[in-house]
């Protein structure tokens, strides 16, 4: 259940969110045209390092702390797909002396998405054998992982259902639709920690960080667009188009970030959204304590969903979510993308997209969907 935010700060989101514009490019929003570049008065990046330098000020935090958080993310992410693909756990000697995961199991999955499975697989094991080998003796077990129970509870949540059934095993879309639900949070929250460690001066740590923050992106965009495609399939459990499903998965993602506009559907502003990004085309980032708080459905302990006992590590609790951030910063950072204008030019999509940000739009029935819980 969630317990993050109230009404008043729900509303006070999408009014942000809504009156911001869109966040990023909408690189088909008028295909094949040269885009502008839109002056955002590098809002999303001095967001990022007022986030950095306010958490560090409280907390100082070091790179084992900031290398142990994200083993508890990459065991989560390596262990899901390590299942999905495999029909079994990684290494032990990798996973730690922790407790076995809940709920995994091989998926039903077709040759293409049976070899794209296998890929991410290998490298989410690879992420948490080099985080292992950052940290040496300091590296700590993966903590309690739920990878079967909890993206039922995550969907669920993001529908306002309760009890509809969701196997993440079960066939293509279901899986891509739930390891992408992880993947994303995992390549905002790389970039974020790579940010800190590059406070604290050691540049294997951060090229460690930021190697892991490449990895995913590219992880999830392959993943979007492989949603994209499927994009017009119907998801059964919840009587919705694979792009209606990713719409609302997105708004939830958003709801539990925070104030910072960081989540964006799969079409944005009327445009094909693979690679999401700033209005200049850059990736966004997360704060550890914002990945914390979607992957443990707003628990104020941190623990729940993904990480039914918390995670292990000094970075434990989703406490402060959001920095200190001026309005008019907030807004710049969600100023729309603009595009050239060209006569006579012909837009290839044979699709007819929505326009605007449908992730802001639906945070408004997140907020009534889940206040009181």
């Amino acid at each position: 259940m969630l317990r993050l935010c109230s009404m008043s700060a729900a509303v006070a989101l999408l009014t942000l969110l809504v009156a911001g514009g869109a966040v990023a490019q909408a690189p088909g929003t008028n295909p094949g045209l040269p885009p502008s570049a839109t002056a955002t008065n590098l809002a999303p990046q001095r967001i990022a390092d007022l986030a950095v330098r306010q958490l560090q000020e409280k907390f100082n935090y070091s790179d084992v702390d900031l290398l142990s958080f994200l083993v508890n993310t990459e065991c989560l992410e390596a262990s899901f797909n390590s299942f999905a693909a495999f029909g079994q756990n990684f290494s032990p000697d990798l996973f730690g002396d922790g407790p076995e995961p809940r709920g995994g199991k091989k998926a039903d999955l077709s040759d293409e998405i049976q070899v794209w499975a296998e890929e991410v697989a290998r490298d989410e094991i690879g992420h948490v054998r080099i985080l292992r080998e950052a940290l040496g003796a300091d590296a700590p077990n993966c903590p309690k992982l739920d990878i079967g129970q909890a993206f039922e509870d995550f969907f669920n949540t993001a529908f306002g259902t309760k009890g509809v059934k969701w196997d993440a095993y079960k066939s293509d879309v279901n899986f891509v639709l739930s390891t992408f639900a992880l993947e994303e949070i995992g390549a905002t929250g790389d970039q974020g920690v790579t940010l800190f460690t590059a406070t604290n001066g050691n540049l294997t740590n951060t090229a460690i960080a930021g190697g892991l923050a490449g990895s995913a992106g590219y992880q999830a965009s392959a993943d979007r667009y492989i949603l994209w495609q499927k994009r017009d399939e119907q998801v059964p459990e919840f009587n919705v188009t694979v792009s209606e499903f990713f719409d609302k998965l997105s708004a939830l993602r958003q709801y539990l970030t925070g104030k910072v506009p960081i989540d964006q559907p799969l079409i944005l502003d009327g445009g094909i959204n693979i690679v999401p990004t700033d209005g200049n085309g850059v990736t966004l980032a997360r704060t550890p304590q914002q990945v914390l708080n979607i992957l443990t459905g707003g628990d104020s302990e941190g623990k729940g969903w993904f990480f039914p006992r918390g995670v292990n590590g000094r970075i434990n609790k989703p406490d402060p979510l959001n920095p200190e951030v001026p309005e008019e910063l907030l807004a710049q950072a969600s100023s729309p993308y603009t595009i050239v204008e060209t006569r006579d030019a012909v837009n290839p999509l044979t699709v007819a997209p929505p326009s605007g940000n449908v992730t802001a739009d639906l945070v408004a029935d997140l907020a009534i969907l889940t206040h009181g819980h």
